[in-house]
């Protein structure tokens, strides 16, 4: 009788904490749907399995609509107005233009959001406290019949607000990419011209469209 009570107690479990793992989504994409602007500070963190090396990068992001997005490092921008695709290394001074292609690599805010939730199944691994607020921790895995490059999604989303403040991805090698975000600030209007590449003559320009 105890053991049947144990499944039950287990099996209901799972149910509830699969069911706060949607309602969670459910409030982040609410939240982001209405949200036009997004500007906020990085730290960016790539592990490499192969080698066990480490790689921190620290920045900004600027995000309008979902899908115009300006990534600014100390030595690279990566920006997009949501067709075309602009990379521009700082030292090297090469600027890349392309089209934004499906399948290009390149994980857009949106595609987080609104696109792996649907493609992958949600868990709520549990929570914790940063700075006195409750954050939920999600782990977005790939359901059976979709091929990705990136094997899971972990979210770090702070309780009332919805906002993503960490983002974890790994990719099918093993390496990881961790994203921590400060500093968000959803107010401050952002113009299109943030999301075009200034060229200039001293950029080496490769168009590649």
């Amino acid at each position: 009788m105890n053991f049947k009570i144990a499944i039950v107690s287990i099996l209901t479990f799972g149910v509830l904490m699969a069911q706060n793992a949607q309602d969670i989504i459910d409030d982040v994409q609410d939240t982001y749907e209405d949200v036009d602007n997004l500007t906020t500070e990085f730290n960016q963190i790539e592990t490499f399995k192969l080698t066990g090396s480490k790689s921190v990068t620290s920045g900004k992001i600027y995000i309008k609509d979902g899908v115009q997005y300006r990534f600014e490092s100390e030595d690279q921008k990566i920006i997009t107005d949501g067709k075309t695709i602009w990379t521009y290394n700082d030292i090297t001074k090469q600027a890349l233009i392309d089209y934004l292609r499906p399948g290009s690599g390149a994980m857009l805010p949106r595609d987080i959001l609104f696109k792996y939730p649907k493609e992958y199944y949600a868990t709520l691994l549990g929570t914790e406290k940063d700075k006195g607020k409750k954050i939920f921790i999600l782990r977005l895995d790939p359901k059976e019949d979709v091929k990705s490059f990136v094997k899971s999604i972990k979210l770090w989303v702070q309780n009332k607000s919805w906002l993503i403040k960490k983002i974890e991805t790994t990719d099918v090698n093993g390496n990881s990419t961790t994203f921590e975000l400060t500093n968000i600030d959803i107010k401050t209007k952002l113009p299109d011209s943030l999301f075009k590449l200034k060229i200039s003559n001293d950029m080496h320009v490769v168009d590649m469209r």
